[in-house]
């Protein structure tokens, strides 16, 4: 099996990799956007691959870093089935047509003259391609469960990230390649934690996003929620109201449930709650889910038990932050013209409000520009309003998606596999996992794929 890294750089980024089985078949596993690219250099390099070369797609979950360039790579594959579970089904379908919006817009704004690149009407006969398969299943390429003498199938395993995100494992001969995709191995508000094989497998290709960030002592999921209960109290006694950049997929649902249960049991007063509309299209499909997916709390109907506002483009224009209210804006890397980075400029000046940040930031983001200032400071967040200085309190809650790095490394530890391929993690990351398991580990082969070029497996 040859294995090539489709993405321009090592780093958290246009996820997309190929598996090339010779006569049994070629694989790709995503094909993500990166979030800071503009036109055709935030995508995978998908010219890597001869046009309709490749056999079946596997997408591991619907955000955006891993779907985005999905049409893109159908085009070039017309003759290739695309499988992902039954709620990645549902939710990337309204993601991507976000997509075009975005693209669209940015057009207009930047004169990106490559964008958009596809269109509403091509995502509606692809999608019609698309398969959803069921977890814990064993599955052929021609998309028929439970095959009998196949040389390749795969089979779909909970990753515990978002609602729908899988770990895939691919059997070929009597081997297996396990695929993280994005995994949490904690139960999230609710999101349960990954249930992955951990015997087995022969080759492992493993996300490694937090693996420059120690896990700091001491530290638990509960004391968190405390210390957010605690920091929205004082920022309503001041007067203040709460800017919290998240992505409209995910985290949106995942604190609107944290937040309704600290008013439920009254740890925090009953006060309004804002999303984007964005935000409420994957609470209706979360909510119209969860009888059928692991979620904690299947009889939690996030948009009538919580009730939250739906914060849409003419409200915005006459927005104006209220006391006692609580904003669940995206984007969670506050991009330029976007609902939170536009709200931000509301928020700054003043130091009765407050941002906080509850999961991933690109550090090059406005995101992580804000969360690197100093208070008093100034900073950029939007060219248009150039630079500003911080006087609101800004801080972050560790409420990530992502599994800590020291439960991926008892995870590859418990796994022991031959090949342990690191992927999905900016370089002081993919290098601290290649040094700890060069101690403990040093029988597993640990490979760093550089970007383009194929590595035999």
């Amino acid at each position: 099996m040859i294995f090539t890294n489709l993405t321009r750089a090592n780093e958290i980024g246009a996820n997309s990799y190929l598996l090339d089985f010779g006569q049994d078949g070629r694989v790709v596993l995503d094909a993500g956007m990166h979030p800071r690219g503009e036109g055709i250099q935030g995508l995978p390099q998908l010219e890597k691959m001869k046009f309709d070369s490749v056999d079946t797609i596997l997408v591991s979950h619907a955000h955006h870093d891993h779907t985005g360039a999905l049409p893109l790579l159908m085009r070039d594959h017309p003759s290739a089935r695309v499988f992902m579970s039954e709620a990645t089904y549902y939710l990337a379908e309204p993601l991507l047509h976000n997509s075009v919006q975005v693209m669209l817009k940015q057009k207009a704004e930047k004169g990106i003259v490559e964008f958009p690149l596809f269109t509403h009407r091509e995502l509606d006969q692809l999608v019609k391609v698309w398969q959803a398969c069921g977890l814990e299943r064993n599955w052929s390429p021609n998309g028929y469960p439970d095959p009998e003498n196949e040389p390749l199938t795969f089979t779909l395993h909970d990753a515990g990230h978002i609602l729908g995100s899988t770990g895939t494992a691919l059997h070929h001969r009597g081997r297996t390649i396990f695929y993280t995709g994005d995994v949490n191995f904690a139960d999230q508000t609710l999101s349960r934690a990954a249930e992955f094989p951990r015997s087995g497998i022969d080759v492992l290709i493993i996300e490694t996003t937090r693996g420059a960030q120690p896990r700091k002592e001491g530290f638990t999921r509960e004391a968190e929620v405390e210390r957010l209960a605690t920091s929205i109290e004082q920022t309503f006694a001041r007067g203040g109201a709460v800017l919290m950049p998240v992505f409209a997929m995910g985290k949106t649902q995942e604190l609107l449930a944290q937040l309704h249960f600290l008013q439920k049991s009254r740890r925090l007063p009953v006060s309004p709650i804002y999303i984007g509309g964005l935000g409420r299209s994957f609470s209706e499909i979360y909510d119209r889910l969860a009888g059928r997916t692991r979620r904690k709390y299947p009889k939690l109907n996030l948009l009538d038990d919580i009730a939250p506002q739906v914060m849409d483009g003419r409200r915005a224009r006459d927005f104006s932050p209220k006391k006692g209210h609580i904003y669940l804006i995206s984007s969670g890397m506050m991009t330029e013209n976007t609902l939170s980075n536009i709200f931000a400029q509301e928020f700054l000046a003043h130091d009765r409000h407050s941002i906080y940040f509850v999961g991933y930031c690109d550090p090059e983001s406005p995101a992580g520009l804000l969360r690197a200032t100093k208070p008093g400071d100034s900073v950029t967040l939007n060219k248009e309003y150039g630079p500003q200085p911080v006087r609101c309190p800004v801080d972050y809650f560790d409420f990530t998606a992502h599994a800590q790095r020291e439960d991926l490394l008892r995870y590859i530890l418990d796994v022991r596999p031959r090949v342990c391929v690191l992927v999905h993690g900016d370089p002081p990351a993919l290098a601290w996992f290649q040094q700890e398991l060069a101690v403990q580990a040093p029988e597993i082969k640990v490979v760093i794929p550089p970007p383009g070029e194929g590595i035999e497996l």
